[in-house]
């Protein structure tokens, strides 16, 4: 490990966590998939939440009986339209915010010299930046691991680690990483990997499962900055 380096790698996910993206992302992918394959398939949140959009679109076909043949293209040829309608869709819809809190909260962690913060999203990395880029935060990440770079979630803290390396020449351990996420697979994708994770747990029936990953916190909201700011600071000395 380069002795200069953050000894803190922070790891965000976006939906849930970072951002509300309103609803132009969820129907983007409904109706990608209703173009490519012809079935009108919904998908509710159970679908959606802490999975990979690619691994939201295979359990999708999977439950038509839409997976014969090649799976993979048509996995990837329903994600390339999804990115192509979310392009239009997101900027015209107009109902995606960041959360209360987030802003302050980046700056400050930006000002740190022991912190690196990078994203770990199920997004493909294309979606990602429609969806940070116009809250001017996609710069504040200095690398990501992407839904792109793994359909399974669990994969992607290992993904991020060679990146730090590759990228940057940063190697973190585990016990220095920390996942910040929304559902119980973002605490699930830090216990299996040995990382730590702080959730905020925004919907009151996930709680328990996620307190059964032993994160180091779960918190209901963004809006207390300051206890955010301690946690994520404090997690690794």
């Amino acid at each position: 490990m380069n002795s200069t380096q953050p000894n803190k790698l922070i790891l965000f996910d976006i939906d849930g966590t970072l951002l509300h993206c309103g609803s132009s992302a969820r129907e983007s992918l409904g109706k990608a998939l209703t173009d490519i394959t012809g079935e009108q398939i919904e998908l509710k949140i159970e679908d959606v939440a802490g999975f990979t959009d690619l691994g939201i679109i295979e359990n999708a076909l999977n439950r038509v009986g839409l997976l014969d043949g090649d799976p993979q293209a048509i996995v990837e040829k329903v994600g390339q339209r999804y990115l192509e309608m979310l392009e239009i869709a997101y900027p015209e819809r107009g109902d995606q915010y960041l959360y209360p809190g987030v802003p302050e909260l980046l700056e400050r962690l930006k000002e740190r010299t022991d912190v690196r913060l990078a994203l770990l999203t199920g997004n493909l990395i294309s979606g990602a930046k429609v969806k940070l880029a116009p809250f001017g935060i996609w710069g504040d990440f200095a690398f990501g691991a992407f839904g792109s770079d793994s359909i399974d979630r669990n994969e992607l803290p290992k993904i991020a680690w060679k990146k730090a390396e590759k990228e940057l020449g940063e190697r973190y351990l585990p016990e220095q990483t920390l996942i910040v996420g929304d559902t119980p697979r973002d605490a699930i994708c830090a216990h299996v990997n040995d990382a730590k994770s702080l959730i905020i747990c925004r919907r009151p029936e996930w709680r328990e499962e996620v307190l059964a990953q032993n994160p180091i916190d779960v918190l209901n909201s963004t809006e207390d900055v300051e206890t955010l700011y301690k946690q994520i600071t404090g997690f690794y000395r």
